[in-house]
């Protein structure tokens, strides 16, 4: 940890202490420079000549918004995020495998920085270039879903030099690119897969699927508009603890 890691702005407001060391904390995460175990808070106070209780300040304010994790005896972490939208938990697709214990794979069929095109623009309220990444996935090599995803350049540009192959894409965006998904529209309808599609299903033209259009939001921006064709037998397939409301 040096000094030449601080970027000082002369106009910047003057921020109070423990507020400069979250900042500074969440530039190392946001920019990859912390992406495990983060500096003690000796070391903090040391480093920004506050006291220990004022890095501690800092500290439990980033565990309690969720950046950190701390454990006793070890010191304080990068904090593997989770996805959440309400009671709806955005699965990754080898969570579903390993719950139906099936195996998993991907084939990433097109992925590059196009034009927006109108109606996503729209979705997105987002006119500049946008990334797409169109795939393929497979349960024990039997093609089960195809997905396009179209996403803001402004908050993933890298994503392109990602193992798209064998990352999920929201788990790309909540846990390295700091984006958490906090709300999902979707639309679903019962279709019949047009030929080009449906040959990448290997069936013919006008196998039964399942098409949803989801729109996914970080704080009410939405991010990221995601199509996905499913297979009509294995659309609906899963395994999972149901955890019910009881009334009182």
């Amino acid at each position: 940890m040096t000094r030449r890691q601080l970027h000082k702005d002369p106009d910047a407001p003057l921020l109070p202490k423990y507020k400069k060391i979250k900042a500074y904390i969440l530039e190392g995460i946001a920019s990859h420079s912390f992406t495990d175990a983060l500096p003690s808070e000796n070391k903090l106070a040391d480093f920004f000549s506050v006291s220990r209780m004022t890095a501690r300040k800092a500290m439990d304010e980033l565990e309690k918004e969720g950046h950190i994790t701390r454990v006793n005896g070890k010191g304080s972490f990068v904090k593997t995020q989770k996805h959440f939208s309400g009671f709806f938990r955005v699965r990754p697709f080898k969570q579903w495998a390993e719950d139906l214990k099936v195996k998993p794979s991907t084939r990433v069929l097109n992925a590059g920085v196009i034009e927006t095109p109108k109606e996503i623009a729209s979705v997105l309220d987002y006119p500049d270039q946008i990334i797409q990444v169109s795939r393929l996935n497979y349960f024990d090599n039997l093609a089960v879903r195809y997905s396009v995803h179209h996403l803001r350049t402004d908050i993933a540009a890298g994503i392109l030099m990602d193992d798209l192959q064998k990352e999920s894409v929201n788990e790309l965006l909540a846990n390295k690119y700091r984006v958490d998904i906090t709300k999902i529209s979707q639309d679903l309808k019962a279709v019949n897969l047009p030929g080009k599609i449906a040959s990448l299903f290997k069936v013919e033209a006008g196998y039964p699927a399942f098409h949803f259009k989801r729109i996914e939001f970080t704080n009410d921006r939405p991010v990221c508009y995601v199509e996905y064709f499913i297979r009509g037998e294995m659309a609906f397939r899963d395994v999972f603890s149901p955890k019910l409301e009881r009334s009182l």
